[in-house]
């Protein structure tokens, strides 16, 4: 299947690849359309998508989108959110720029409507890295920290503990993202990720394996 990534960094694009082929259970075809940012603000993701969007439904062989982009400290998506939408939630606020987008592009001979799945790590994309290391790392576990709880990491501590820095270059997170990724599928560690993660995780899980 072609599929587009569009997150934070190439790093992470690069263990997405591996993450949803582990999810379909089959390779990820490359797409045509080269992606030039090596770098991009998590607040602003969501007016890139416009851009984006347009540029994978019709200039790309691809037939579907990846979207990821980390929690920070917004709330964490819950069920409620999903009849109450909260304007401050990351899941909720791509959704929405999503959603505008894609109904105004066309469909056309060949191409179907582009197909898109979100994906929200809770708080960083480092936190799945560490599944099936770290017992704690988990949406509740972060809940908990947003409620007031003293937990025992927060997303300096994932950085450091992935790359043995908070600060680490591009080409140290790609690799450590590679690295982890790898480890999660080789692991059979996908439903551990969908478990403890199941909003941000979770449902990207769901909805791409609606696309097969």
């Amino acid at each position: 299947m072609k599929i587009a990534f569009f997150s934070e960094s190439v790093a992470d694009e690069s263990a997405l690849k591996i993450l949803v082929s582990g999810i379909l259970q089959e390779e990820i075809e490359e797409t045509d359309l080269p992606n030039k940012l090596i770098y991009r603000s998590c607040t602003h993701l969501d007016k890139d998508l416009p851009a984006v969007i347009n540029a994978v439904h019709y200039n790309s062989n691809a037939e579907a989108l990846i979207v990821v982009s980390d929690s920070d400290d917004t709330p964490v998506h819950i069920n409620d959110h999903e009849e109450n939408e909260n304007e401050k939630c990351r899941l909720c606020q791509l959704r929405k720029a999503i959603e505008k987008s894609l109904s105004k592009l066309q469909t056309f001979e060949g191409k179907n409507l582009l197909k898109v799945a979100i994906g929200v790590p809770v708080p960083a994309i480092e936190a799945w890295y560490l599944i099936g290391i770290n017992p704690q790392v988990s949406s509740n576990y972060w809940i908990r920290f947003q409620n007031g709880e003293k937990i025992r990491y927060d997303r300096q501590k994932l950085k450091e503990q992935v790359y043995g820095t908070a600060r680490p270059s591009l080409k140290l997170e790609t690799e450590r993202a590679i690295e982890e990724s790898t480890r999660i599928v080789e692991n059979e560690l996908i439903e551990d990720l969908e478990t403890n993660f199941p909003q941000g995780f979770g449902k990207m899980a769901d909805e791409v394996r609606n696309w097969k």
